[in-house]
C-alpha cells in the first residue's frame, strides 16, 4: 500500500467536560444523563442530521419490550422514558393494558412494546437533548481520538467548516461501531451480519387498514427482506458482512435495495409505493469493545453483581440479560466508556442487549459514570459500583430484573 504523508495544523475549536460521539439512542441518553448529573459542558457529535440512529434513520421503529413477557415490567430509567418519548407526538400500537405504565399486567394482554413513527421520534429527541442543555453538532464526523498514553484528551472531527479538535475530560463512544476505542488502539471484536433489508411500504391494503383502524401507523407496512435476527432467510450466496469498512456498507445497502426493487418491479406501480428507504445501513452487530467483562449467552437470566439494567429477550418469554457496568469500559482506558451495540457482549447476548431499550439504559449508565468520575476524580475502573447504582436508582432506574 502506498502511503501519503500529510502535516496539518488543526484548530482547537472548543473544550468540554464530556463529549459523546454518536447521536443514536445510546449517545442521546448518555449526553442527557451527563447533563442531568450536573456536568456543565457536554457536546454531542452526530455524523448525520437526525438523532436516533437505527431507530429513526434505520427505520427499526419497534420499541422492543420493556417487560419480561410474563406481565412484569423490568426496564425503568431512560429505557422506559424513551418508550414514552417515542409515542409523544406520533402514532403507536401499545397494548391498552400498558397505557398507564403499570409495573405488572396480564401476560395474555400483549407485551409492553410498540411500533412508532421514526420521524416524530427524531423530532422528539431534538427536544429531549435541547431541553437538557446539551450542545449539538450535526453533520460532524469524528475522525480519531487524540490520546496521551491511554487517556483520551479530545476528538478530531471533520465537517463543513473543515477539520478541528474538541478537547474533552471524558469521552463516550456511542458510534455504534466502537470507532473511538478501535482508533485508540483498544482491543475490539468484529461481528458478522446477515443480509437484512427493511423499508416502509404503502399500498391500497395498508391505506384501507389505516382508515379502518383509525390509526395512521397502519398506512405503512414493515417490508423486510432477507434474514431474521437468527439468520433464517439469509440469501443464498450472499456473504456475511462485518460492516466496519466503506466497502462493506456499500455492498450491504446496494444488495438490500436491489432485493427490494426485485420484489416490486413487476407490481402495479400505481397501487404501491415505498414511503421511505433507510438512510443508514441496518447492521445489527458490527464491532464491540473488549470490556472488563463480556456478557455471555450463559448469563441468561443470571443476576450480575454490577448490573446497570436488565434487557428482555425480544423473541422469548421470561428471558433476559443484565448489562454489567464492566461491559461499558476497558480498564486500560481511564476516561473512555461505550454504550449501545458496542458494549462488551458475545453471541445472542450481544443481539439482545443492543436493542433500543438496552441502548437507552447503557447510554444512561455511561453518561452517569462519566459524570461521577469527573466529579470525584475517579477512572472508569475505579468508580465504585455502589455510587453508580445509587445514582441510577435515584434517576428512576432499576438495576436488576428481579
Amino acid at each position: 500500500m502506498q502511503v501519503f504523508h500529510e502535516q496539518l495544523n488543526t484548530a482547537v475549536l472548543g473544550e468540554y467536560d464530556i463529549i459523546v460521539a454518536g447521536g443514536g439512542v445510546a449517545g442521546v441518553c448518555a449526553a442527557v444523563a451527563a447533563r442531568r448529573a450536573g456536568i456543565k459542558r457536554v457536546l454531542l457529535l452526530e455524523k448525520s442530521i437526525l438523532f436516533g440512529g437505527l431507530a429513526t434513520q434505520g427505520l427499526i421503529s419497534l420499541y422492543e419490550p420493556i417487560c419480561d413477557g410474563k406481565g412484569h415490567k423490568i426496564i425503568y430509567g431512560m429505557g422506559a422514558e424513551l418508550m414514552k418519548l417515542c409515542m409523544r407526538y406520533g402514532p403507536d400500537v401499545l397494548p391498552e393494558q400498558w397505557r398507564d405504565d403499570p409495573d405488572t399486567a396480564s401476560p395474555d394482554g400483549g407485551k409492553y412494546k410498540t411500533f412508532f413513527s421514526p420521524a416524530m421520534f427524531a423530532m422528539a429527541l431534538d427536544e429531549f437533548v435541547l431541553d437538557a442543555g446539551v450542545e449539538i453538532l450535526f453533520d460532524t464526523q469524528v475522525v480519531a481520538p487524540v490520546m496521551e498514553q491511554k487517556q483520551c484528551v479530545g476528538l478530531l472531527v471533520e465537517n463543513k467548516g473543515g477539520r478541528g479538535l474538541y478537547r474533552a475530560r471524558a469521552v463516550i463512544d456511542a458510534t455504534g461501531d466502537a470507532d473511538i476505542f478501535c482508533r485508540a488502539g483498544a482491543p475490539c471484536v468484529t461481528g458478522q451480519n446477515y443480509m437484512t433489508y427493511l423499508a416502509y411500504r404503502a399500498d391500497m391494503e395498508s391505506a384501507a387498514s389505516a382508515l379502518s383502524e383509525k390509526n395512521i401507523i397502519h398506512a405503512r407496512k414493515w417490508t423486510l427482506l432477507g434474514s431474521g435476527p437468527r439468520g433464517n432467510g439469509h440469501p443464498e450466496g450472499v456473504p456475511l458482512i462485518s460492516g466496519t469498512t466503506a466497502e462493506d456498507v456499500t455492498q450491504y445497502v446496494l444488495t438490500g435495495r436491489k432485493m427490494m426493487l426485485d420484489s416490486m418491479r413487476n407490481e402495479d406501480r400505481f397501487a404501491r409505493d415505498l414511503s421511505i428507504l433507510p438512510t443508514m445501513a441496518q447492521f445489527r452487530t458490527t464491532r464491540h469493545i473488549v470490556g472488563a467483562y463480556s456478557v455471555q449467552e450463559s448469563d441468561l437470566c443470571r443476576r450480575l453483581p454490577d448490573s446497570i439494567a436488565a434487557v428482555a429477550d425480544f423473541l422469548a418469554v421470561g428471558e433476559w440479560y443484565e448489562i454489567p457496568y464492566r461491559s461499558l469500559y476497558n480498564p486500560e482506558y481511564p476516561n473512555l466508556w461505550t454504550a449501545g451495540r458496542t458494549v462488551s457482549a458475545d453471541g445472542w447476548a450481544w443481539v439482545v442487549v443492543r436493542v433500543i431499550p438496552g441502548s437507552a439504559c447503557s447510554g444512561q449508565a455511561a453518561g452517569l459514570a462519566a459524570a461521577l468520575c469527573l466529579k470525584h476524580g475517579l477512572t472508569a475502573a475505579t468508580l465504585p459500583y455502589s455510587m453508580l447504582s445509587d445514582a441510577l436508582i435515584a434517576e428512576g432506574g432499576r438495576i436488576h430484573a428481579e
